[in-house]
């Protein structure tokens, strides 16, 4: 499976919070530790006789072993403590009313609308809960279902968030107000039926994950209406202006998902060319014409007309290839408008299998500490860097990240520094890769791109042509240090956060590079297409104190440290379904091979094929057809 077992775990929500492992903890989640007032209060009450029998019956249960062993080692010390403060800011009578059991119950049902998939068997179990905690006349029994309602809550508010953590002690805020909603709030007004509203809270607040909750819908609509299905593999490459049979099927294809709108006319010529084997001029179009006249029945007439129709459907035309560059570039293949075997295969990708790649992306931003008001985010399979702020994307550019071979890592870090002109010090496994060789065939090589070579021991410069580069030794002997200067391989800035992988952000002289769709090509390293851009944009902007060193220092052509004022973070993800700001999914390949192969479609459309001229019997006529729905187009 794609997704994590965590998040798709279809078990019961009792066995889900007792699972060895816990409740995965998530960075962007944490709430406000109780305030001392309430922690006086809760105090107070958890020594107060309960009002009531069930009351009674669910302080009781604090007391004993049930709550230990449902929350206690299920879930974080701190939200344990928000269901005893709720309960006992509540004097221990229950929380759950019937109306907001009911909707708990309908919020698991709905669980897809997060990407949590459906969990039937713990739609079945809140069913038996509510009869329990409503119609039990046990208070025993009602007193553990308020409880497992409470536990089925925490436990999707865990899911849908990523992870509930409490930080221990309360933030300062300038007027004392929470920054987000405490638990114990949420959880006690979920009882009384605000269930959505408080996931909602909970949900992480990244533009994407919004973005990619909206796709999952769409996505979900056109699984639940069949999809589409496959075309056809056969031999060779179809290019604008050929014909082939399996046209029909992929203007139907690129419509289902929203990549080209049929023109009504098209519509029902396709439809026909994908599901009859009659001939065309046996379609009767109807007309208000009276005066239109039949076509003359001349035997050789009728077969041009017929061939003249079979082309035209067959045919690789503009409008098709406009769609087909603009799925193309929204899967991460090169825009040539070729349908080859890396297409089709995006195209025979099932409509299911992407309900579970988004559903998988939404997982992977439940986890991601995206909640700082300034960051740069560098996602690796869609060869771009984006500066964000307030939740909103300021700058964006390419980016060439590491070959299959020398994968580009993930991890987060803080910006602290760039440098104008760098010089660029080779890794030993760099040279060892890729220098030797060419110091094999050619010892010039060095000198020709400025590369000066140190012998480690000594630290001496030495000869190029005086080494046996032949001798793997070296690589690890000798130092390579290439001068700032139209050639090095940093371009004339780098970024530097410094990390245990040593990776940064940097240019690079190859600039053709970046007209690629596929650029998994460097070492390890993110190039940028403009890093002086993102430099400057790091540094608050070309005005600032920072700005203006770096623009100072590539005026000069100095070698130069800038250090920023402030830290930024930096994101290095690998999420391969992304959303631009109109609302469109790209679901770029899977460069490193990472994630589960992509289901294909199991049908197979079938091929143009017509036949015999069979009279009236076959016509077809256009008010009888159904015409696919009308959807946005991508392009």
């Amino acid at each position: 499976m794609m997704t994590s077992s965590f998040v798709r775990n279809a078990v019961s929500l009792f066995a889900l919070t007792i699972a060895s492992g816990g409740v995965a903890t998530a960075q962007h989640v944490s709430y406000l530790a109780p305030t001392e007032a309430q922690q006086d209060i809760a105090a107070e009450n958890l020594s107060l006789a309960a009002d009531s029998s069930l009351a009674t019956a669910i302080q009781a249960r604090f007391a004993g072993k049930q709550f230990e062993n449902q929350f206690e080692r299920a879930f974080d010390p701190g939200v344990a403590m928000v269901v005893r403060l709720a309960y006992a800011n509540h004097l221990f009578e229950p929380i759950w009313t019937h109306d907001g059991a009911e909707r708990l119950k309908d919020a698991y049902a709905d669980q897809d609308q997060y990407g949590l998939g459906a969990d039937s068997i713990a739609v079945t179990r809140l069913e038996e809960t509510i009869d329990k905690r409503f119609g039990a006349g046990n208070v025993d029994d009602q007193a553990s279902a308020d409880l497992d309602l409470t536990l089925a809550w925490v436990a999707l508010a865990s899911r849908v968030s990523g992870g509930l953590a409490d930080e221990g002690e309360a933030r300062a805020e300038a007027d004392d107000a929470p920054a987000r909603p405490e638990l114990v709030d949420l959880l006690t007004n979920a009882g009384q039926g605000e269930v959505v509203r408080g996931l909602a809270e909970l949900e992480p607040q990244h533009p994407q994950y919004q973005k990619l909750r909206d796709s999952l819908q769409r996505y979900q609509d056109i699984a639940d209406n069949g999809g589409w299905m496959a075309i056809a593999d056969l031999d060779g490459s179809i290019k604008p202006g050929q014909s082939d049979p399996r046209i029909p099927a992929i203007r139907t294809r690129l419509a289902k998902e929203g990549y080209f709108v049929l023109p009504p006319i098209q519509s029902v010529m396709d439809m026909f060319a994908m599901n009859s084997s009659q001939e065309i001029q046996n379609v009767e179009f109807e007309t208000n014409d009276d005066e239109g006249t039949d076509p003359e029945n001349d035997p050789e007439t009728k077969s041009e007309a017929q061939t003249d129709d079979q082309v035209w459907i067959t045919t690789y035309d503009q409008n098709l290839e406009t769609a087909l560059k603009s799925f193309q570039a929204r899967h991460g293949l090169e825009t040539d408008g070729v349908i080859g075997p890396k297409t089709l295969e995006a195209l025979n990708e099932s409509a299911e299998s992407k309900v579970e790649r988004i559903r998988f992306a939404m997982d992977q931003w439940r986890a991601q500490p995206l909640d700082q008001e300034r960051y740069v985010w560098a996602n690796i399979p869609s060869y771009r860097v984006e500066g964000w702020a307030n939740g909103r994307r300021e700058i964006s550019m390419k980016s060439i990240v590491g070959l299959p071979s020398r994968e580009t890592p993930v991890f987060s870090d803080d910006i602290e520094y760039a440098v104008a002109n760098p010089r660029w010090y080779a890794p030993t496994s760099i040279v060892a890769r890729d220098k030797l060789p060419k110091l094999q065939r050619d010892p010039t090589y060095a000198a020709r791109n400025g590369y000066r070579i140190y012998d480690r021991e000594t630290g001496s410069k030495i000869d190029a042509t005086s080494v046996d580069w032949t001798d793997p030794t070296t690589a690890s002997s000798y130092q390579f240090v290439q001068a700032a200067g139209s050639n090095n391989a940093l371009g004339n800035l780098k970024i530097i956060f410094p990390n245990q992988h040593s990776v940064y952000l940097h240019g690079t002289p190859d600039t053709h590079l970046f007209a690629r769709n596929s650029r998994a090509l460097s070492s390890g390293c993110v190039r940028l297409e403009d890093p002086v851009k993102m430099a400057n944009w790091i540094a608050g902007g070309p005005l600032t104190e920072a700005g203006q060193d770096i623009e100072t220092a590539l005026v000069t052509g100095k070698n130069t440290k800038v250090v920023y004022e402030n830290t930024t973070p930096v994101h290095i993800t690998y999420i391969t379904v992304t959303v631009d700001n109109y609302g469109r999914p790209s679901f770029w390949r899977d460069v490193y091979n990472r994630q589960a192969a992509p289901a294909m479609a199991e049908e197979t459309a079938p091929l143009f094929e017509p036949g015999e001229d069979t009279g009236s019997d076959s016509e077809l006529k256009i008010a009888d057809m159904q015409l696919p729905n009308d959807a946005i187009a991508f392009h």
